[in-house]
């Protein structure tokens, strides 16, 4: 069986995709009901590599320790 690249790369991939919704639906709310959003706009996006580290890296790492 043959597998695709969904199905090989899927446990690291959908922790991305919701990361990255989650930070866009945060910064378009943000920016539509503060009243002076540019600040907190770019302190939601900036916040994004951090998000990634804490919600995909770590989480994979402590996985692959557990494998080996």
């Amino acid at each position: 069986m043959k597998l695709t690249a969904f199905q090989v790369h899927k446990s690291w991939l959908i922790r991305v995709a919701l990361v990255l919704v989650v930070t866009v639906v945060a910064d378009a709310l943000t920016a539509w009901f503060v009243p002076r959003p540019l600040l907190w706009c770019a302190l939601i996006g900036s916040s994004l590599p951090i998000s990634m580290a804490v919600f995909v890296v770590i989480p994979m790492l402590r996985e692959a320790r557990g494998q080996s």
